[in-house]
């Protein structure tokens, strides 16, 4: 049997803060502001971390609802037009900024 918690607002914003501000994360939601959409690799090649690491913290990321992915072809991946290969792309959602308006207000009290 699980017993749910009432977790109050306060403490909500630490967890999701939590989440956030993990270094890897952080890199993360800083390349994904520039609103581009980018896929694993380019992920990684930017932040300069392995690419199991970045797939693992934009899995947690996503889980949290703060990265949302879309599957594309990744344009110039092969010399075969029509051919190329497929990747999933991630962006930021607007739970991002929500978290630090939440953050900057709380401080503002």
């Amino acid at each position: 049997m699980s017993v749910k918690r009432n977790v109050s607002g306060e403490e909500e914003l630490a967890n999701l803060l939590y989440i956030l501000m993990q270094p890897t994360r952080q890199k993360i939601v800083k390349l994904l502001q520039s609103g581009e959409p980018l896929y694993i690799e380019q992920i990684a090649d930017k932040i300069k971390e392995d690419r199991r690491s970045v797939s693992f913290h934009l899995a947690t990321l996503a889980e949290n609802g703060f990265v949302e992915g879309e599957y594309k072809i990744i344009e110039g991946a092969t010399n075969n037009p029509g051919r190329g290969r497929g990747a999933k792309f991630y962006k930021l959602t607007p739970k991002v900024a929500t978290v630090i308006e939440r953050l900057n207000t709380a401080l503002q009290q």
